[in-house]
């Protein structure tokens, strides 16, 4: 069954610190998640989900995404989840980014199978760190994890990428504010004008 994802990808400095910490953790407490599946540092903001009408899901995203105000959130240190033993980065939302995450889950609902923490108001942002651990493995982590200096900035969310079976369908750019296709998005061409857009906002604001 075909699979779909809406997420921020970290990009610049803390998409590689965040890597480093993904594998770092991995390789110390032989976890082998991060050699099975390459780590892309994101945040998911609807998925994983279902639907029949990829057509009407591309046009849906590339809407929300058009009308969006640039978005911001803090990092906020670690985090972790006792029911499902998850290990995270703590994510803080503007209020754009809150609200676009909203609309984007009114807005599928009506022909996506969405997840039903996805179909709630109040949503629990954060990036995976560590995932499908272990009990004593979990215990570890959070303790050395603990022991880590807790990281705290401020990111832009540059672009919002829509996955299919984990591969790149459409990718937003906020800053250039068009839909790119999956060859566009991996431009390293196109990424530098996104860049001086946003030197430019910072600029600016």
């Amino acid at each position: 069954m075909t699979h779909y994802l809406i997420e921020f990808r970290f990009f610049g400095k803390a998409k590689h610190e965040f890597k480093r910490l993904i594998w770092e953790i991995d390789r110390r407490f032989r976890l082998g998640h991060a050699r099975r599946h390459r780590p892309v540092p994101h945040i998911t903001l609807v998925g994983p989900f279902y639907t029949r009408d990829e057509k009407r899901l591309i046009s849906d995203f590339e809407e929300l995404c058009a009308k969006q105000r640039i978005m911001t959130f803090k990092v906020k240190g670690f985090d972790k989840f006792d029911e499902n033993r998850v290990v995270v980065y703590k994510i803080e939302p503007d209020k754009n980014l809150d609200e676009f995450r909203w609309e984007l889950s009114k807005k599928l609902r009506n022909y996506c199978n969405l997840r039903p923490y996805d179909l709630e108001r109040k949503f629990y942002f954060h990036s995976t760190i560590a995932m499908k651990l272990y009990p004593d493995k979990f215990e570890k982590i959070k303790d050395y994890i603990s022991e880590k200096p807790e990281p705290e900035f401020t990111h832009c969310v540059v672009r919002v990428t829509l996955i299919k079976n984990s591969k790149i369908l459409r990718e937003y750019d906020f800053f250039l504010g068009k839909l790119l296709y999956r060859r566009e998005a991996k431009s390293r061409a196109i990424l530098s004008e996104t860049w001086e857009k946003l030197e430019q906002y910072i600029k600016e604001n």
